[in-house]
């Protein structure tokens, strides 16, 4: 089994490593490409209550062959239609999801939430059990498709159609938000984790404008030197199964 991932901060890693298969970096496949398996799956967090432009154009430049294939969104606050979303981008390639399911996790998005509350409501969102019963669906092959309701799907609605976060220009708008105090020590662990090669680390940080809106930069930065406008608070997050050297792993850009 083949498992394809993003992750910014090891949520969807996390999720993917327990599933277990053939980890793939989604980041890390570059131009068109076929790939074959028995199974194939696609684990990925849920930006703006859709899919997150780096998982749109993987799924829009390759072609998954396998007798099941699977899509596995992780969300905070809500998932909106990124499963129909993810759904409609694979079946203009020719092909598509037999099982689709999503995981709710905790948000870690700055600086819409405040991410020491949303640590508060980790044992109530039993992520292990979700997980689990996610494996032994797919462990039986089950085919369902996860639908949205009125909620989700207005959310999507407000996001995509309202405040264009699934476009570039969202991104190139987001990323002038970034900024770097005066804890910086160049480390470089900023560049390292950032899935589009954005950032560059010489006597100073430079953001570029193809920004991933992933954050990943934001959560992994080890003196909490790198904020976005607004943020609630300096706490930051990563999940305790992943460590620094995995995200590094999977989404440096060399």
């Amino acid at each position: 089994m083949k498992i394809f991932y993003f992750t910014a901060t090891g949520n969807s890693l996390a999720v993917a490593k327990k599933l277990s298969g053939e980890l793939i970096s989604i980041p890390q496949v570059k131009g068109r490409q076929t790939f074959k398996d028995d199974v194939i799956g696609v684990v990925f967090p849920t930006y703006g209550c859709t899919v997150p432009p780096i998982v749109r154009k993987f799924l829009e430049s390759v072609k998954l062959e396998a007798d099941y294939t699977f899509a596995i969104a992780t969300y905070g606050i809500g998932k909106g239609k990124v499963l129909q979303k993810a759904e409609e981008i694979a079946e203009k390639q020719g092909w598509h999801f037999d099982y689709t399911n999503a995981i709710k996790m905790l948000d870690n998005c700055q600086p819409q939430f405040d991410i020491a509350k949303e640590r508060e409501k980790l044992p109530s969102l039993d992520i292990e059990k979700q997980i689990s019963d996610v494996r032994s669906d797919i462990e039986q092959r089950k085919k369902q498709t996860l639908k949205s309701g009125v909620v989700d799907a207005l959310g999507t609605w407000l996001c995509v159609s309202v405040l264009s976060m699934d476009k570039e220009k969202y991104a190139k708008k987001f990323v002038k938000g970034y900024s770097v105090d005066n804890n910086c020590v160049k480390c470089g662990t900023c560049a390292k984790v950032c899935p589009m090669g954005n950032i560059r680390v010489g006597q100073t940080v430079r953001f570029s404008d193809n920004c991933a809106l992933c954050q990943a930069c934001i959560h992994a930065c080890p003196k909490k030197a790198i904020h976005l406008n607004h943020e609630r608070n300096t706490e930051r997050w990563r999940n305790p199964d992943v460590s620094l050297a995995e995200i590094i792993s999977a989404n440096e850009q060399k």
